[in-house]
């Protein structure tokens, strides 16, 4: 949903938590406190949306427990944070946010951080199946001089010894990625890895030569191609999951540049959301629907 789709379909505060309820209260308001049904509209003056539970007193609105809980920023301005976050292919960065909703960039960041937050959780569940790749890539810094290669360790920008933070991966061809940052790439982190995220009974494996992925053959069918000598070999390829770590890596380049490594599981959560999403009809609304219903 684009920017005009969303203020013409949420011109007011009003419309905003009418939606909002309509998603969570489908069935009946109940307190996010107690779970108690005896509640009442509050008539609180502007404060649109107020509620009191009879049982255990709280005053509660539709954002309670949410990723918009005590938010002071108007519900428009998060929901156009939300279209333009989903619509940014190479995420967005905050300061460009914070010019968009006419915010301070402290505020537009931690909207961000709270919305990639609501997307790790929606991707906790992917499991993959059939052909799948699987492979390892290096996030942050940039390559230095040859006389200043600090950052690289004497290995080049990628490799088990460089300083930057270690991605490791899988993509069902044609389905859902997954991926997390790890402290170092091994077998054993690999392993659990794919075991937890693959249904290994009826899937095959697509990976390079490292011999991190040698004990996997034990648990799931196994190919490998040699990128010393080719790409591709038939069937036999990375390319699908090499396209994602691009996504990833462009947004570290060309939208943020540099942020925290302790943040980098919320921006790769960001990518692989939107990842899973891209046959999505509307992601504006299944992604809503996930804070909510």
């Amino acid at each position: 949903m684009n920017l005009f789709e969303v203020m013409e379909r949420f011109p007011t505060h009003q419309s905003c938590i009418e939606y909002l309820e309509g998603i969570r209260w489908e069935n009946g308001v109940f307190c996010p406190h107690c779970a108690s049904v005896n509640v009442y509209r509050k008539k609180d003056g502007e404060r649109v949306g107020r509620w009191h539970c009879k049982d255990c007193h709280a005053s509660f609105n539709v954002l309670a427990g949410t990723v918009m809980q005590g938010t002071k920023v108007p519900i428009q301005k998060w929901f156009v944070a939300i279209s333009l976050m989903i619509n940014a292919k190479k995420s967005l960065s905050s300061c460009q946010l914070a010019r968009d909703l006419g915010i301070n960039q402290k505020t537009a960041w931690y909207m961000e951080q709270r919305i990639r937050a609501q997307m790790t959780k929606d991707n906790n569940d992917v499991i993959l199946q059939g052909i799948i790749e699987a492979d390892e890539t290096y996030i942050g810094g940039k390559p230095r001089p040859a006389n200043k290669r600090d950052d690289d360790n004497d290995m080049g920008s990628t490799g088990p010894r460089t300083k930057k933070t270690p991605v490791i991966g899988a993509v069902e061809r044609g389905g859902d990625v997954t991926a997390k940052a790890v402290d170092e790439v091994t077998g054993s982190q690999i392993l659990s890895f794919i075991l937890t995220k693959v249904d290994t009974t009826d899937s095959t494996l697509m990976t390079d030569e490292n011999s991190v992925y040698k004990r996997l053959g034990r648990f799931i069918e196994h190919e490998t191609v040699n990128h010393q000598e080719q790409y591709v070999d038939g069937d036999i390829h990375t390319n699908t999951l090499e396209g994602f770590w691009g996504l990833l890596k462009r947004a570290w380049y060309g939208q943020h540049h540099k942020y925290k490594v302790q943040f980098l599981p919320l921006y790769i959560a960001e990518a692989v959301w939107k990842y899973n999403h891209r046959k999505t009809e509307n992601p504006f609304d299944e992604f809503v629907e996930g804070c909510f219903a």
